[in-house]
């Protein structure tokens, strides 16, 4: 790993692709050496070199399914580091938080068929410790959904989700030290208005529309109180 500045900000940067088993050839990144590259692409502070990371790309992927089989800490919570941070777009939780939030989900109550549809697991070729992978959240809405003070009753709505990007790292010792998410891939696709994880299932059964630039959103942020406002929508007590 080595740390370049650019435009006075410091970056970390990849080993050549040789040193990740990666063949070179131009246009793509498996074609140019870091060397080569004016710019090479940034990744993850404190990312490992690939050839020092223990797991293996295949049992890290396995690994990853696992985690998000049991609910990624919610069954488990020692699958996840004491580090553990949760990082979605507009809110980053510590390990106690979260799993204090998830704890009382109540998202299984309102939508009983609620199927997240994960697939394409892999490893970041740049971040030996990352899988990522793709889900697309189906759902029926037949249960009562309580957010913060208000009550959604049941509507018998479909959620379909539109494809969302998310991502698990890890330490050396297997634990995962950060779940990413939250980030929609097309936003035509689905009932969603282009939200992913649960802002997008509220909005999908009528509920508000919480996203950069939005009012609502707006306001939460100008006064500091995004954290204190998503914990209630989580479950939280």
């Amino acid at each position: 790993m080595n740390k370049l500045k650019f435009r006075d900000v410091t970056v970390s940067v990849i080993e050549s692709p040789s040193k990740v088993g990666l063949t070179p050839s131009p246009q793509f990144f498996d074609d140019i050496t870091a060397s080569q590259d004016p710019l090479p692409p940034t990744v993850l502070l404190g990312t490992p070199k690939a050839d020092s990371f223990p797991i293996s790309k295949e049992e890290l992927i396995e690994k990853a399914k696992n985690v998000f089989k049991v609910g990624t800490g919610l069954e488990s919570p020692d699958d996840l580091a004491d580090d553990f941070k949760f990082e979605f777009p507009i809110i980053s939780l510590p390990k106690k938080e979260y799993l204090a939030a998830v704890s009382s989900f109540r998202l299984k109550e309102a939508f009983p068929d609620i199927n997240p549809h994960a697939y394409d697991f892999r490893v970041d070729p740049f971040e030996p410790n990352r899988v990522w992978f793709t889900s697309r959240v189906t759902a029926t809405h037949k249960g009562a959904l309580k957010v913060g003070d208000m009550k959604f009753d049941p509507t018998n709505k479909l959620v379909f989700g539109a494809p969302e990007c998310q991502s698990y790292t890890f330490n050396a010792e297997g634990k995962v030290t950060s779940f990413t998410g939250g980030y929609i891939m097309d936003r035509r696709v689905g009932n969603t208005k282009g939200l992913g994880a649960v802002f997008g299932i509220i909005a999908a059964i009528g509920g508000p529309v919480l996203q950069p630039g939005s009012p609502i959103l707006t306001f939460l942020q100008l006064q500091g109180a995004v954290t204190a406002f998503l914990k209630p929508i989580l479950g939280s007590k």
